[in-house]
């Protein structure tokens, strides 16, 4: 079955590659993820090679791999006179004209006239209707993609083993501290724990990339989120066969920073993230498991005298089955209501992110402002969409990359370099007082002492993460937070803790270089007047692409530097401070509340009518989350129609605009998507809401008898 369903993917993404230029590369990382994990189970079982040894040779190997390949390339573009020059380009686009008319099926047009290949601009009738218009424009894109692939291609085959290479050694290292004796020294599965920790936190922070890139270029983000999904159920994998979770537990029982590890992957946020994650693929994987014994029964591999015989699951399915028996459901329902509620939130606050920037940048460009009350307004509306927690920055530095980028080009302006530069210096001002705003509601909200025990002050991570924040001048460490983190969430932090705002704007500061300067300049090219065309795109793409993964090897190293000073000065992070003591009393006010709540909230004390609220919500959002994440992946959309802050609300929706209308935004399937999270949303609250209650009646009712807390609720009869 997994063979089929992957020669299927293999053959549907080879018909793909037009429409989807990234499933080259992502192809070669699935395949070669499947071929490793095969080898590794079939032929090379943990039992029998080391896993320093196994990932050793086989990083070794993607690694010549890797070295061969772009040395080839090096050598034909000198040897074949193939370096990238108009001449190359030129014949190149000779040679895939049967591409154009693939995309494009009219005789009547020629390629390198209409998509300007010939180094003159592109010319149409006037009476060119605005469908054709988009057809050919689309056209043009496509087959300049292919074309640029084919000469990129081996030098892009090459970086993916590179890569692959340097996940390899990661490990190969990672293994290496799973080579001792039980009973020994256990530091070294500690450095394991530390590194796969980092590396999930990497994939974590390529998916939150993928929504902080989304505004620049929407292949470029599907591609960070599906690589980051990938590549972190890959890493928990990996984990699972080369120790498993029982020996962990055993390795670890005595270290405290290990045990809080070992925790964190037990914890129900990381089942909530593996649950939603699977999503469709967990009753998927039920069903072809109970095939698998049915097969095994069928052909004589199970025997009636085995004792799992009339078992519907395997040997393998029941462990998991069984495993997952003990999860603290309700618990993880409700998190998983949250994760998705988060994720609609974000979905939909970039789609209407962009429509804003489309209709303000419509609106300043007829208004022909002069250039210094443009770069006030610009300012102006940055200021205030910064304070907007669901607005991600890459949208307000491509927003001001738009706009000077076209008020640059135009007649008797400042010209382009200047406008990029402008707009570089605004979105850099606006971020810096930006930093200061958000800084200031975190100090005011910080004076609730709710606040603060919601952000946790007094847990050890966030003084781990104050004492990195605390440092002056320009440690990596503190950079690598203030930079890498979320824009709101990390200034309002910043607020809450009392930091001080020279050392924080002073720590800010190299976010103008890795983030602010790329996004204006992605925002301004596409201005241009070859801006849309596929080189120009792919350029783009690779400017985004740089500072998504920027952007997720910086939250990797300050997570890593986390872990490294809880490790540390973990004791002295845990010890009562002064300050924190009415966070204290709060906590210990509110624990027999929480204790009722956990014992409320319990999967076998819960009523029918609880299981199947708290069920039905998870259940909502989960679909709704699945189905905008296909839509947002897919080039043929279905929920939302592809719009970005260059578009026009007034085109029509064939020329990729809204047709004046910003209610088609939002497709059929969008709007049905739509509901089922709202009605998830609905039904999240009523079951928190009826579980509070049932707390509170339960604790008014033990109120003179609190040794009861714990104990199992008597069930509703409803």
């Amino acid at each position: 079955m997994a063979m089929l369903c992957a020669t299927c993917f293999l053959a549907a993404s080879s018909l793909k590659y037009i429409s989807y230029p990234w499933l080259g590369g992502f192809l070669c990382f699935g395949m070669a993820v499947a071929g490793i994990a095969y080898l590794r189970i079939c032929h090379f079982p943990p039992a029998a090679i080391r896993g320093q040894d196994f990932f050793g040779a086989v990083s070794m190997s993607f690694f010549v791999a890797a070295f061969l390949l772009i040395s080839a390339w090096i050598g034909w573009q000198g040897i074949s006179d193939s370096a990238w020059s108009l001449s190359t380009r030129s014949r190149l686009a000779i040679s895939n004209g049967a591409v154009y008319q693939y995309v494009y099926d009219n005789e009547s047009w020629d390629y390198q006239n209409d998509c300007g290949i010939n180094g003159t601009n592109i010319s149409l009738p006037e009476n060119i209707t605005a469908e054709a218009t988009a057809a050919i424009e689309s056209a043009c894109k496509k087959s300049e993609t292919v074309w640029f692939l084919q000469w990129s291609a081996p030098c892009a085959l090459g970086i993916c083993n590179a890569i692959l290479a340097a996940v390899c050694w990661v490990f190969s290292q990672a293994a290496a501290g799973l080579e001792f004796d039980p009973e020994g020294d256990a530091q070294h599965v500690k450095k394991v724990l530390k590194v796969c920790t980092s590396l999930i936190v990497l994939m974590l922070g390529m998916m939150y990339s993928a929504q902080y890139v989304s505004g620049a270029d929407v292949t470029v983000s599907s591609a960070l989120l599906a690589l980051g999904a990938g590549s972190m159920v890959g890493i928990l994998l990996f984990m699972l066969l080369e120790f498993g979770f029982e020996r962990l537990h055993q390795s670890t029982s005595q270290d405290p920073f290990a045990k809080s590890l070992v925790s964190i992957f037990k914890s129900d946020w990381m089942k909530a993230l593996v649950v939603g994650g699977l999503n469709v693929f967990i009753p998927i994987f039920a069903m072809l498991d109970r095939l698998r014994k049915k097969v095994r029964r069928s052909t004589g591999l199970a025997k009636r005298g085995d004792e799992d015989y009339v078992d519907p699951f395997t040997t393998e399915g029941r462990r998991v089955v069984k495993e997952m028996s003990t999860w603290a459901w309700c618990s993880i329902f409700l998190k998983i209501d949250l994760l998705g509620e988060l994720f609609v939130a974000i979905i939909v606050g970039m789609k209407l992110t962009n429509v804003f920037f489309s209709w303000l940048n419509e609106t300043l460009a007829a208004a022909q402002l002069s250039f210094v009350v443009l770069s006030v307004l610009v300012l102006a509306v940055a200021l205030v969409m910064f304070l907007c927690p669901i607005v991600p920055g890459s949208a307000v530095y491509l927003f001001a990359g738009v706009i000077f980028g076209a008020q640059s080009q135009l007649e008797g302006s400042v010209g382009f370099p200047l406008g990029v530069i402008a707009a570089s210096c605004i979105s850099s001002t606006a971020k810096m007082i930006a930093c200061c705003l958000q800084y200031g509601m975190g100090f005011l909200m910080g004076k609730s002492v709710k606040v603060q025990q919601f952000v946790g002050v007094d847990k050890v991570p966030t003084r781990a993460m104050e004492q990195i924040l605390k440092q002056n001048g320009l440690k990596i460490d503190k950079v690598a937070i203030l930079v890498a983190g979320p824009d709101w969430p990390t200034s309002v932090l910043c607020g809450i803790l009392h930091l001080k705002i020279p050392q924080m704007l002073l720590g800010t500061t190299p976010v103008i270089l890795v983030s602010i300067v790329p996004q204006v300049l992605v925002g301004a090219l596409l201005t241009l007047t070859d801006g849309s065309s596929g080189i120009m795109g792919m350029v783009s793409s690779f400017v985004t692409l740089a500072a998504g993964v920027v952007q997720a090897l910086a939250m990797c190293f300050f997570s890593y530097r986390i872990m490294m000073v809880i490790e540390e000065d973990g004791p002295a992070l845990a010890a009562p401070r002064a300050e924190h003591a009415a966070v204290a009393e709060l906590t210990r006010k509110e624990s027999e509340y929480v204790a009722a709540l956990q014992n409320a909230s319990s999967w076998p004390n819960m009523s029918r009518g609880q299981k199947l609220l708290v069920f039905a919500s998870a259940l909502c959002l989960l679909v709704a989350g699945f189905v905008f994440a296909a839509d947002y992946s897919l080039t043929e959309k279905f929920c939302f129609r592809s719009f970005s802050i260059t578009s026009k609300i007034a085109s029509p929706v064939e020329a990729g605009g809204l047709n004046s209308n910003v209610m088609n935004l939002v497709m059929m399937a969008g709007w049905a998507a739509l509901g089922v999270a709202f009605a998830g949303f609905v039904l999240h609250i009523s079951a928190s809401k009826w579980l509070g209650q049932v707390a509170r009646s339960h604790l008014s009712s033990t109120s003179a008898a609190p040794s009861t807390i714990g104990k199992p609720l008597k069930r509703d009869t409803e």
